[in-house]
């Protein structure tokens, strides 16, 4: 019986330090970011499918008129602007979308850490556009305009 016990006591020590060993020194968590289909108001028709935008004309800054990253993702004409904001600041974000010179878009979103067994992962939520209506469908955020 106290070999059982022995033999389990070490098993799950073992089992304990390769589990935190399990972690890189050079896990970094993968960079928060935000989809977003921008869709006619009318028809729901995306607006870089039907050609009313090109990726060139898009532009997203931040609060201090600074660029922020996007990738633009075409995959089955279902054409996205993938977003990465800044995560530092918690509550009361927000940057804006330019579409050319015709469409301005504030994007205000909180952020909320999410501790893992390696790093903290920082997540975007709360998101709201305060002058188009969004519908949220497979965590893409679909803007009519």
């Amino acid at each position: 019986m106290k070999v059982k016990s022995l033999f389990i006591v070490l098993t799950i020590a073992f089992l304990s330090v390769n589990c935190s060993k399990s972690c890189s020194e050079n896990a970094t968590p993968p960079q928060a970011s935000v989809f977003i289909e921008l869709i006619d108001a009318t028809t729901e028709e995306n607006l870089f499918t039907n050609l009313t935008y090109t990726e060139g004309d898009i532009v997203v800054k931040n609060v201090n008129n600074e660029d922020v990253d996007f990738s633009f993702v075409t995959k089955d004409d279902l054409n996205l602007i993938q977003i990465f904001p800044s995560t530092d600041v918690a509550t009361n974000n927000s940057v804006t979308l330019y579409m050319g010179t015709v469409e301005t878009i504030e994007i205000q979103y909180n952020v909320e850490a999410i501790q893992t067994e390696c790093y903290t992962q920082k997540k975007i939520i709360d998101f709201v556009t305060p002058n188009y209506t969004i519908i949220v469908a497979n965590q893409i955020y679909r803007i009519k305009i």
